[in-house]
């Protein structure tokens, strides 16, 4: 690929950034070139966040990968909070300043309105928290999950054998429960949808496999 092709290229997935794969497609590129188009695209999508702004927090692929997207799959039960916390014998405040001292910002409101009104807004990462203050399993803490609500081809990748591979491999990496991996893939593919993108099974597994790879990748190192 001379420099011309690569710039037509670059100006295509640029201008049409939810066909990339499809454009990606048909091209024949060596290593080193895909790496160096990656590493093009990438900037040039780093630029454009900046003179944007950041993504709106549900859009943002980022706050997926680290579990602060409330999700369904892994979604703090009232009830069983206040049972565990009671039986950690500790206080609201007390939950609320171990939360701080892990850099979590919430008071001991927070964790009232939790206990007595509603949680569905705590994210995934924070419920691992909670979980590990108490010394408790994640799935003692949560709702039964339900993935009636999903987009179709969201549901279709949870139902796939190999999302179940991902979220082990997502759990042993990154040190959290199988609900917590599971909840924290489901918000990456869901920010994927977010941005407009429409990838088909196949791709979305393909790259959530990506994703746990580089994190794998990253803990070994």
């Amino acid at each position: 690929m001379n420099d011309d092709e690569r710039d037509r290229l670059v100006a295509e997935l640029l201008e049409r950034p939810q066909e990339r794969e499809l454009i990606l497609r048909d091209v024949e590129l060596n290593d080193r070139e895909r790496a160096e188009l990656d590493g093009i695209v990438e900037t040039a999508d780093a630029l454009w966040l900046a003179a944007r702004g950041a993504p709106a927090l549900e859009d943002d692929p980022v706050a997926a990968m680290l579990g602060l997207l409330p999700d369904s799959e892994c979604r703090l039960d009232s009830a069983a909070l206040s049972r565990v916390r009671k039986r950690a014998r500790l206080s609201v405040s007390d939950v609320a300043a171990r939360l701080h001292e892990r850099g979590w910002q919430f008071d001991k409101s927070d964790v009232f309105r939790w206990e007595t009104r509603t949680a569905a807004d705590v994210p995934p990462a924070v419920v691992q928290a909670i979980a590990d203050i108490f010394g408790a399993r994640v799935d003692d803490l949560i709702s039964a999950p339900s993935s009636a609500s999903l987009p179709d081809h969201v549901g279709a990748v949870r139902a796939n054998p190999l999302f179940e591979q991902l979220v082990t491999r997502w759990s042993q990496a990154r040190r959290v429960s199988r609900a917590v991996a599971a909840a924290t893939l489901e918000s990456r593919m869901l920010a994927t949808v977010h941005r407009g993108e429409r990838p088909d099974t196949e791709q979305l597994l393909r790259s959530l496999d990506a994703l746990v790879a580089s994190v794998e990748q990253a803990d070994r190192g």
